[in-house]
């Protein structure tokens, strides 16, 4: 490892004279890739690296001026907010690390199930497994002998390497596979009991085949410094703090614990004492009565209202994302709220769709002859099963039943499009693809360039692994009466590799994903037209769409953060691929239990204190709008034909962006306004929970914009340890008070401060 010994300072300027490639996430004029027969190789790589050490070790001795702490774009957040450090000697592959990833693994997915099909959802959050496991860890190291034979089982001190790995392992297993939605729904809707083998090779392939996108894909999303991958700064932030900063003598380790204790104490009082916390708006504390001021200035409860000018102080809500997302993300994201705020409205109340006819917001379909009933916000919904015969749609019996609507606010859709700005950072990737491909191109970053002792994982891995998965898919789609055929499922893979690249690229480049929904309805879109009147193919189509984009991006950013925290290449292979399988197969056992023991329940309405099928029934209404309905909804001439004629408007406004841009590239506003962006935004509050929205937004810009260019010092070394404090302390207390107090691990214990007569907020609550 080069030298790390305090050198003189020097200007930013000779930082960049030095490096005339140097690459910044917010311009586009200067490649991030260099061909290398105009530079050489190893010779511009190592410099960069030894400047970024002597830089770091400035900054870390307080040595360096205000102007070399400012942090400007994603080169500068890599090398001055987070370390290049490697111990190269470090052990990974230990006995502890397998049995804390292996453990954890099984504890996540286990967990992740168990609450897919309870009242209260719970997630296992990556902030909550990175404290979980190294205080474990650290038992362990102190705890158990390590001398002998027992060095085996304790080989010294629990590192970050060993720590990065368990948790890489261990989060890539703590979901609940969308598989799992499809394998329950056939179970308990459509009579359809996979067979053991099939309904684990479903999970299997599913997830496999994102995780082979991220493979292929890594070349051009993770080596190279412009896609740093904001939503894994904070992790590695808060590993570098517990690791290489001294143990309890470090100034930034000891506010992450005060923090983290504060914050674990605090979330006590908005989570469970006095929700009212949650959102508090003067306009619903002056009014109890008013549906219209819940529907504009509530939010505290799910699909209450848009919660404008509401002031929420439960982190919870709030999160970290504002703090490490870029300024310009930020700002694109506030624009189309303001937008959502305007259409929202303006759709409702205008009566567009028939909106008036149905709450202002949700997630259900609902019949035209449904009445509302003022001042309860009841429509009756519509009905589903009575459309179908034989498990497929029955235009006889849709013509006696007719037409069904979505709530107003629930209807707009739009698609991300990034060729125009983003084409260089792809270019990579196609070149990778190309066999006959001469040009070898230099990735600039310094964490990879340290990383490049270690062998990479080849390329025929993921290759082979994507052919496998396939292979899987295919078989498992004809054994598993999916309905869906090998065309379908092939089609439908192609267009989920396209979403994959683009939306990776967004969110490693502008830290956005906020996608999911939109990318389900849109699969469920093109599955209507593929198998029409068929809801079971239509959830296929969801699935082998959505899934290996949502993989993809939460395997690549954990391909970053073992990039940032040195991890050997095939040491992340290895336990990603563990993880998934380990997840795979305990996700199907719990499924499986209990399906077979609570059926009953989970086919109720309103389900029991400890059971529910909500997530279930909700995946199958969906299946059976647009599986059963799709064309009688969306197709020329019907009442939502806008909505797939808006995907197509969508792509429309980038390249009118872009060739503004192009005529005048050094317009500020026309180089970072994304239209994308905007567009995805200006649906963002039709479900959940929105109070949370102007404080996150304010929160936003004072620390990407004030605390960053004012206090430049404190930003780069206390903004994201901050972060990761506040998320670790929330989610820790999040968990414990849902197992004891919320009803996910038993009866829910009520407290007279949240009694439930009105919304969190004190506004009218939504029926």
């Amino acid at each position: 490892m080069a030298s790390t010994q305090p050198v003189p300072a020097r200007q930013d300027s000779e930082f960049t004279d030095d490096i005339e490639k140097k690459v910044y996430a917010s311009s586009d004029e200067k490649p991030d890739y260099v061909d290398t027969t105009t530079y050489s190789e190893d010779g511009l790589e190592e410099l960069r690296l030894k400047q970024a050490e002597e830089l770091e070790a400035r900054l870390a001795s307080g040595a360096a001026d205000d102007s070399e702490y400012l942090v400007k774009d994603a080169h500068d957040v890599s090398i001055k907010v987070l370390s290049t450090r490697d111990d190269y000697e470090l052990p990974v592959v230990t006995f502890r690390m397998l049995f804390l990833g292996l453990g954890f693994s099984a504890f996540g997915s286990v967990l992740a199930q168990l609450y897919y099909f309870k009242p209260q959802t719970l997630s296992v959050s990556e902030s909550f497994l990175l404290i979980v496991i190294y205080f474990i860890g650290k038992a362990w190291e102190k705890c158990l002998p390590s001398h002998g034979l027992f060095r085996y089982i304790n080989p010294g001190p629990f590192n970050i390497k060993e720590h990065g790995a368990a948790l890489i392992m261990a989060f890539t297993a703590s979901s609940s596979a969308t598989a799992i939605q499809v394998i329950s729904v056939q179970s308990l809707y459509y009579d359809n009991q996979l067979n053991p083998g099939i309904a684990i090779f479903t999970l299997l392939g599913s997830q496999l085949i994102g995780y082979s996108f991220a493979g292929l894909l890594q070349e051009a999303l993770v080596y190279p410094s412009i896609c740093f991958w904001p939503s894994v700064i904070t992790p590695a932030t808060i590993f570098q703090a517990l690791h290489f900063d001294g143990g309890l003598g470090s100034k930034r380790t000891k506010i992450f614990w005060i923090l983290f204790a504060g914050i674990f104490c605090y979330e006590i009082i908005p989570q469970w004492i006095f929700p009212v916390l949650t959102g508090v708006s003067i306009f619903c504390l002056v009014d109890h009565t008013s549906s219209v001021i819940r529907n504009v200035f509530g939010g505290a409860n799910n699909n209450e209202g848009m919660g404008l000018l509401a002031v929420c102080f439960d982190w919870n809500f709030i999160g970290s994302a504002r703090l490490y997302t870029p300024l310009w993300t930020q700002l694109n994201q506030d624009v189309g709220i303001v937008l959502t705020y305007i259409l929202m409205c303006a759709v409702y109340y205008g009566n567009i769709w028939h909106g008036l006819n149905f709450p202002f917001m949700s997630q259900a379909i609902f019949d035209i002859d449904g009445l509302f009933i003022p001042c309860t916000n009841i429509t009756e919904q519509y009905n589903q099963t009575a459309i179908l015969t034989d498990n497929k749609f029955d235009p006889v019996k849709y013509a006696e039943v007719g037409p069904a609507y979505f709530a107003a606010t629930n209807a707009f859709a739009t698609i991300s499009h990034v060729l125009c700005f983003y084409w260089k950072e792809l270019l990579p990737f196609f070149r990778m693809l190309n066999p006959w491909n001469k040009t070898v191109t230099m990735t600039h970053d310094e964490h990879y360039t340290a990383m490049k002792r270690y062998e990479k994982v080849p390329k025929y891995w993921f290759l082979a692994l994507l052919a496998i998965a396939y292979g899987m898919a295919q078989a498992t789609d004809y054994t598993g009466k999916s309905n869906f055929t090998w065309w379908q499922l092939t089609v439908i893979l192609f267009l989920s590799s396209f979403f994959t690249i683009a939306y990776c690229t967004t969110s490693a480049i502008l830290g956005y994903s906020q996608f999911s929904t939109q990318l389900d309805g849109f699969y469920s879109m093109i599955g209507s037209y593929m198998a029409p009147g068929d809801p079971i193919a239509n959830m296929y189509a969801a699935l082998y769409g959505s899934q290996p984009t949502v993989q993809g991006i939460a395997l690549l950013g954990d391909l970053k953060l073992g990039q940032y925290l040195k991890i050997p290449p095939k040491v992340n292979f290895l336990v990603q691929v563990m993880g998934c399988i380990v997840g795979a197969l305990l996700n199907y056992v719990m499924e499986l239990s209990i399906v077979s023991q609570q059926r009953a329940a989970l086919l109720t309405v309103a389900g029991t204190r400890l059971w529910s099928g909500q997530n279930a029934q909700s995946f199958n209404s969906n299946a059976i709008s647009w599986g059963a309905l799709g064309r009688e909804m969306f197709s020329p001439g019907k009442t939502y034909f806008m909505v797939p004629v808006a995907l197509a408007i969508g792509t429309v406004p980038p390249m009118i962006q872009y060739a503004l841009h192009r005529k005048w590239p050094r317009n500020i506003f026309l180089k970072n306004f994304n239209t994308s962006i905007v567009l995805q935004y200006s649906c963002d509050l039709g479900v959940g929970v929105n109070t949370q929205v102007n404080t996150s937004m304010t929160l936003g810009i004072i620390s990407q914009y004030w605390i960053r260019n004012r206090y430049p010092r404190a930003f780069t070394k206390y903004n994201y340890i901050v972060a990761g404090a506040l998320d670790g302390g929330t989610q820790v207390i999040s968990f414990i008070l849902n197992l004891a107090l919320f009803g996910a691990a038993g009866p829910a214990v009520p407290w007279w401060g949240n009694d439930g007569k009105y919304s969190a907020d004190r506004c009218l609550a939504p029926a």
